[in-house]
């Protein structure tokens, strides 16, 4: 596989914080083995762990926090589930509280980027209902990021997701935010699940802020490290040079590379900077 960008990017690694599982440190230092620059955090969002110490450990170790995971799902603060597009008032009103959170955090770490899901796993038909409130819930969080220095960026979700599957859906509710605190996130798995790597990339277009990246078969999400699954690494990054991302090349497979220490081979990190460009 030939992969030559024209453009060379960051390489970061997502690594997680205040978890019982996995370590920070050895997040870190797994990092520094992947000559990752920067990093975006998973913190466990239930307990809030110090965005302080964080910036100081992170900076210690000659990186820097591009990013956070915002909450999702079940993984929230104080609300009892996190979905933006919810056509619950109460459940929606939580989300966008703690996601205010998140945002007040990523900024006290010292990061400038906030990956949030457009919702989670719904029915076709609400999509239009759906889209209306996730644009609303967008543009009432708007105000704070950018009082924040903190662009959101809302990710592309595995099939299942109305609206949030497709990129293109979600470039078109980020352009009606019209926001410039309001971007997008490319997820290479999820992209994978759905279809075409790279046309979900290039639907993104200029809105594309950060990345999400790992592999799997075009079955499940199973966040493998690049090279481990069948996504078409070549396509992918010439569809970034298509439509001129200059962002980090961003992990998440943090867990995999944790788990099997052993998958990090010469030929496996010449891969990593071949897709970033720095080989």
């Amino acid at each position: 596989m030939t992969i030559a960008p024209q453009t060379a990017r960051p390489l970061g690694t997502m690594v997680v914080y205040g978890f019982t599982e996995g370590d920070i440190l050895h997040d870190l230092d797994l990092a520094a083995r992947l000559q990752a620059t920067c990093v975006e955090i998973l913190p466990q969002w239930k307990s809030c762990p110090d965005p302080v110490v964080l910036r100081h450990l992170v900076a210690d170790r000659g990186m820097t926090i591009h990013s956070a995971h915002g909450c999702w799902g079940g993984q929230s603060i104080a609300a009892k589930r996190v979905d933006l597009a919810s056509l619950d008032p109460s459940v929606r009103g939580e989300s966008i509280d703690d996601i205010r959170r998140c945002i007040d955090w990523i900024s006290e770490a010292g990061g400038r980027h906030l990956v949030v899901h457009p919702g989670g796993l719904s029915l076709a038909a609400e999509r239009d209902e759906r889209e209306h409130i996730l644009i609303d819930s967008l543009r009432q969080l708007a105000d704070q990021a950018g009082a924040a220095r903190v662009t959101l960026c809302v990710e592309n979700m595995p099939p299942g997701v109305h609206p949030g599957s497709h990129m293109a859906d979600l470039a078109r509710i980020v352009g009606e935010v019209d926001r410039v605190e309001v971007g997008l996130a490319v997820d290479t798995g999820h992209a994978h699940l759905v279809g075409s790597v790279g046309k979900e990339t290039r639907a993104a277009g200029s809105l594309l802020r950060t990345t999400h990246v790992h592999d799997n078969h075009g079955k499940s999400d199973v966040h493998l490290v690049p090279g481990e699954g069948t996504v078409d690494w070549a396509e992918w990054v010439k569809s970034l040079d298509d439509i001129g991302y200059v962002g980090p090349i961003m992990l998440e497979c943090i867990r995999s590379i944790r788990n099997n220490p052993q998958l990090l081979t010469p030929a496996c990190l010449a891969l990593l900077r071949s897709i970033a460009g720095t080989a």
